[in-house]
């Protein structure tokens, strides 16, 4: 799914307007009944108010009709209407049908003292994807009677305040929603992590903007969904072997530390590569014996830590690097080995650097410069400014991270609730999968050993980054139907692996 920006969303809201025939109110009472079904499906047996605020455009105006869809239906209803000279065509429009219903309609301005009925879901239809600039403070003893209330808030579009794709300093007043109804496609802002407070849980409306139009309109920005998935899968038959599938070497661990190779190892042959090779030091080898019988050991002639790699690469398809490594003068010495050997190969193995791997190049920034072309490089938050520096904001993190990739020519995962994957050629796409219970140790560990297992598997760089982050989400999503998130442990990632397998071959099998 395309991520557009404000100006792209309506220029799509246009264009629609005129290949479908339609008027714009229209196309208003198309996104409101959308949006009265679906919070009808959320707060159906709600016996409350819905509070509904109003702005002066068209977000105000989803808003009265939405107002004017509930009341038909039974609920009881409010509105407070913001106090303005001048209204959108579309919001007087629906000012005017409502006015025909014996619904409460409260003028209110930035003074007012709000007085929402005690039982009440405050739904906020004050500013939309339209607002061009920060509120100002004069807004901001209003906006804190909304976020101070112990009322359910929901947001229609953005949560009024927050800029659709830009930085929105958090001094200025922004409604902090409990839920936020977006329409047909999310915006930037609603999938940082500064916005999580604001956005609370996010669900994306299809208000059905015409195919053609969104098509024609070039965005480096995607949401990923299991359809962007089920592409990459290929077709298998019954004389397949496990040569076919790949060979994953999955290379770290250091005293005390091998849990972590036991996990990415494990991930790697669940998501499905015929073999996989785990290479740790010496003391780790009766461990992994003894741990996981189906990967085949290598082991460093160091006792505790890697001083070196396989010298003969040449079995492997993918290595995922890094894993409970530590950042001695061995091991960075042993990267900076393997990072020579790999360029000096054709048809050599692609590389997933992870945890102390990504730690030495931040030590050593001088082998980013070695690092083959299209590598997968997986940082967490602070892994991920040891590489690049400080950011001022999210907005500024991404775009620093879109220069490294392109100055690397590597592709970059910036883990989180939205892992967001930065592709060299400046395509970006932000994940849809996973859940809190997810930021446990080894979930890393378990993403690496997926993406290898892919990568050995034959996949682009691209695909396996694809495919495996939102593979890893939904095996962690599938975990919390019998496991709640605070108990999550990275292993139960990889017990639902199959189950998440499963369920995007149901979804590619209609």
């Amino acid at each position: 799914m395309k991520i557009l920006s404000a100006a792209q969303i309506k220029q799509a809201d246009i264009a629609t307007i005129a290949n479908q025939h339609i008027s714009s109110w229209e196309l208003m009472e198309r996104a409101s009944t959308v949006l009265f079904h679906q919070l009808i499906n959320d707060f159906g047996d709600f016996h409350g108010f819905f509070s509904i605020f109003c702005g002066a455009g068209n977000n105000g105006g989803d808003g009265l009709a939405l107002a004017r869809l509930l009341y038909i239906a039974g609920f009881q209803v409010e509105v407070f209407l913001s106090t303005n000279d001048s209204y959108s065509q579309d919001n007087q429009i629906n000012q005017d049908q409502l006015a025909s219903l014996p619904v409460n309609i409260t003028k209110f301005d930035r003074s007012t003292l709000l007085q929402v009925s005690a039982d009440a879901i405050i739904i906020d239809c004050l500013f939309g994807y339209g607002l061009s600039r920060p509120l100002d403070t004069s807004w901001q003893a209003f906006i804190l009677q909304i976020n101070n209330s112990p009322h359910t808030v929901v947001s229609v579009d953005l949560p009024s305040g927050l800029l659709a794709d830009q930085h929105t300093d958090q001094r200025h007043p922004i409604v902090k929603a409990d839920i936020t109804y977006t329409f047909q496609c999310p915006k930037i802002a609603l999938l940082l992590p500064a916005s999580a407070t604001f956005v609370g849980k996010l669900r994306i409306l299809d208000i059905q903007l015409d195919d053609d139009a969104i098509e024609g309109i070039s965005s480096d920005f995607n949401y990923l969904e299991i359809e962007d998935i089920s592409a990459f899968i290929p077709e298998h038959n019954k004389y397949v072997h496990k040569g076919i599938f790949g060979h994953a070497l999955i290379a770290g661990g250091s005293y005390g530390k091998m849990g972590a190779i036991i996990l990415s190892s494990r991930a790697a042959l669940r998501t499905g590569c015929g073999l996989v090779t785990s290479y740790v030091p010496e003391c780790g080898y009766s461990i992994l014996q003894n741990s996981f019988p189906e990967a085949m050991v290598l082991t460093d002639p160091q006792d505790q830590t890697l001083s070196t790699f396989p010298s003969n690469l040449s079995a492997f398809n993918a290595i995922g690097v890094g894993m409970g490594m530590g950042t001695s003068e061995e091991s960075q010495n042993a990267l900076h080995t393997l990072l020579h050997t790999v360029r000096q190969k054709e048809n050599a193995p692609c590389l997933v650097f992870d945890a102390d791997a990504l730690n030495i190049l931040s030590l050593k920034p001088q082998l980013l410069s070695s690092i083959p072309p299209y590598s997968i490089l997986t940082p967490h938050s602070k892994e991920l400014e040891r590489l690049i520096g400080t950011w001022e904001n999210d907005f500024d993190k991404l775009h620093k991270t879109r220069c490294f990739s392109r100055k690397y020519k590597i592709i970059v995962l910036i883990k989180g609730a939205h892992t967001i994957i930065v592709c060299p050629d400046n395509r970006v796409y932000f994940n849809s999968t996973g859940n809190w219970g997810m930021a446990t140790a080894g979930s890393g560990d378990v993403l690496t050993g997926i993406l290898a297992s892919l990568l050995a598997q034959g996949l682009t760089e691209e695909q396996a980054a694809i495919m495996g982050v939102f593979i890893h989400g939904l095996a962690g999503d599938l975990a919390t139907q019998d496991t709640h998130p605070k108990s999550l442990i990275a292993s139960d990632i990889i017990s639902h692996l199959s189950t998440a397998w499963q369920t995007i071959h149901h979804f590619t099998s209609f």
